[in-house]
């Protein structure tokens, strides 16, 4: 007996299965190039809309959404390849290989970067940030290094790729939290250089660049100034080739206090 699926239930579902099936395969055979290649093509075919770093436009942001982070990677394909209705989101008319470079990339500006596969040495880049890189001075990981900047234990699986690239290469575009340089000078004449790790109506909390916390009384505080740009350095660019930024970007994202899963 023969049925005829054209225009069924029965088809949408069989097709939906067959492309669940081909994504799952391709899934398995992941590798850096898709991440790498998937950047490329969203840069020519998807950043008109969302922005070149995915953070939006005319399009939503694909780093805070949480349409991104919730759907399962056949739901992101099927976006892509088939648009949404109701929406400006229009189909795309790439190869299904190509679709999933580009679903594989968008996964990656949201899912922590200890799970997406990244280009580099590993080994060579905890060399870069124990030595030439002087990351040990501000940082610390699992208890080693310095304490005036954001503990980096478990950063792989903090952040995802991107932002983790983009303290590394472009510090400034974006201070975390609690980090802001300052610069307090108090009614006694002292002045303190630091982070404002806090401060409110009442007081102020800043760590100097040798980590020591001052705990100040606004009260006792003639002045304070927030100081552009950041205490991480910025030229990396100059300082380090571009083979030690891949990677020491790459040993960045290994970090992680739960090890692999």
């Amino acid at each position: 007996m023969e049925y005829n699926l054209e225009g069924s239930p029965m088809r949408t579902i069989v097709l939906f299965l067959a492309l669940t099936i081909t994504a799952s395969a391709q899934r398995a055979a992941l590798k850096v190039e898709d991440v790498a290649a998937g950047r490329q093509l969203f840069m020519t075919s998807c950043s008109g809309c969302h922005g070149l770093t995915g953070e939006g436009g005319r399009g939503p942001n694909l780093m805070t959404g949480r349409a991104v982070s919730r759907s399962t990677d056949e739901v992101l394909f099927n976006a892509i390849k088939f648009g949404l209705a109701g929406t400006d989101m229009p189909p795309t008319n790439l190869p299904d290989d190509k679709l999933w470079q580009v679903m594989a990339y968008v996964r990656a500006l949201v899912a922590p970067a200890f799970e997406v596969p990244v280009e580099g040495d590993e080994k060579a880049g905890a060399a870069v940030y124990f030595g030439k890189g002087g990351c040990t001075g501000c940082h610390a990981i699992a208890g080693q290094g310095g304490l005036s900047g954001p503990d980096l234990t478990s950063v792989g699986h903090q952040r995802p790729l991107n932002l983790i690239r983009e303290a590394v290469l472009d510090p400034a575009r974006r201070i975390a939290p609690g980090y802001q340089r300052a610069t307090l000078h108090l009614k006694s004449g002292q002045t303190l250089n630091g982070v404002l790790r806090d401060y409110t109506t009442y007081d102020y909390t800043l760590q100097d660049a040798k980590g020591e916390l001052h705990f100040v009384k606004a009260a006792d505080v003639s002045d304070y100034r927030l100081l552009p740009g950041s205490a991480m350095p910025s030229n990396y660019k100059d300082s380090l080739t571009a083979t030690e930024r891949r990677d020491l970007i790459k040993f960045l994202t290994r970090q992680s206090a739960r090890g692999a899963n």
